[in-house]
């Protein structure tokens, strides 16, 4: 790992150099911010590390907020000292990645080697998962890291490769179209069309896309339920924003066509489920845009506390609109708060909106009670107490089943 130390107090700067080279690093020390950026081209350094100090504090995170411009993937450091926490918190809300206290300790040295590692491996598998994608012909919008998104494309890569038609529900918003398109360029019939809507019907080939078929009507249900029975046809992929027992319920969705597809759907979660996706999702969209635009840490916080009714079409769309309000490379929190429309503060004080667990007659109560454990998890954000109020249930009882379940307790 090759670092460069930017800090003009001599005796620190030399600190902070024999503590990364005790580690193995390759490491270049300067005095100046000028003499920084000469280093940034010559040396090419994997982490940049500079001294935040009251004096020279804008010129320092500048040079910072340029060295992670110039090249994202590098670490970027701010050195503070132990008396001058603003600075600190200054420098993570420009973006730094996180700071070093003076004295540095070795202590501390070794724990940031170790984010940077965590860090530096955590994106490698992003960009090997968006390459992936782009390989496939895939949207960028169906990445994601969390355990229940993780969930759903384990669900499309399986239905992908079943090569049967398959139904696939969520709320609006939530790619439904972009997951159809991934199941058909993963299945065998990758290499022939895709059709959208009611494109296609006299085509043996591919695979036919209808959204929204609980407004198709019944009789239009009936035509498409017997046509399923024709061995010559494309995959028929369809797409339903509304829970699929209540449309039956409601008569807006024909029960035998529902019954044909059930074992065969994937449901695709709100975004609001999904954890720090809204962040992931959010970075590579904007990095669609411009690679060099970047979201500060608090506006990645307000990203995070919004509920994202619109889910990933109303992420993308406010992205968008933060990079055409963005005046630099750091998109701050208020920008993100005037593109979704109210403060953040207000966003804050909303009652978190509880997940649902969708029951199906013929789910085993062993599988509900995993879903309902799981998901409850994940709305404590990993807090077992909570969990265990939340479903009357002792801690120990959650332990146990956390541990009988395999169940994700991050």
């Amino acid at each position: 790992m090759r670092v460069l130390i930017v800090d003009s107090e001599s005796e620190s700067r030399d600190a902070v150099r024999r503590a990364f080279s005790a580690a193995g690093d390759q490491v270049r020390g300067v005095p100046t911010v000028s003499d920084g950026e000469r280093q940034l081209l010559d040396f090419q350094p994997n982490v940049v590390i500079a001294a935040v100090g009251p004096s020279d504090s804008g010129a320092a995170l500048a040079f910072l907020e340029s060295a992670r411009s110039a090249d994202p993937s590098r670490g970027i450091y701010a050195l503070v000292d132990g008396v001058r926490l603003e600075d600190g918190v200054s420098a993570m809300q420009r973006g730094i990645h996180d700071f070093l206290w003076k004295p540095v300790s070795e202590g501390r040295v070794a724990l940031v080697r170790a984010r940077f590692a965590a860090r530096r491996e955590r994106e490698g598998w992003i960009e090997e998962m968006r390459l992936r994608l782009a390989r496939a012909e895939i949207a960028t919008s169906l990445a994601g890291l969390s355990p229940r998104w993780q969930e759903t494309l384990a669900a499309i890569q399986r239905e992908a490769a079943a090569n049967t038609d398959v139904l696939i529900t969520g709320e609006a918003g939530t790619e439904k179209e972009s997951a159809a398109r991934a199941l058909h360029r993963l299945s065998p019939r990758g290499s022939e069309p895709f059709f959208a809507e009611d494109s296609g019907d006299g085509n043996a080939e591919g695979t036919r896309f209808i959204a929204d078929i609980e407004r198709a009507g019944i009789a239009q249900q009936h035509a498409l339920l017997a046509r399923l029975e024709n061995t010559r046809r494309p995959r028929i992929i369809l797409a339903t924003d509304e829970e699929p027992g209540e449309a039956v319920a409601a008569g807006r969705l024909l029960p035998l066509l529902f019954e044909t597809l059930r074992d065969h759907a994937v449901h695709l979660p709100p975004l609001r489920e999904r954890g720090e996706d809204v962040k992931l999702l959010a970075r590579q969209f904007l990095h669609e845009i411009d690679g060099a635009l970047y979201f500060d840490s608090e506006a990645v916080e307000a990203l995070l506390a919004h509920d994202w009714p619109g889910n990933v079409r109303e992420l993308k769309e406010v992205v968008r609109r933060a990079s055409q309000l963005a005046d630099g490379p750091g998109i701050g929190p208020t920008v993100v708060t005037s593109v979704l429309g109210r403060p953040l503060a207000s966003r804050r004080s909303r009652r978190k909106k509880a997940p649902v667990v969708r029951i199906a007659v013929g789910d085993s109560l062993a599988d509900v009670e995993r879903r309902l454990i799981q998901k409850t998890l994940e709305f404590a954000r990993g807090n077992k107490k909570k969990t265990a109020e939340l479903l009357k249930l002792s801690l120990k009882t959650i332990y146990n089943k956390i541990k009988e379940y395999g169940l994700s307790a991050e």
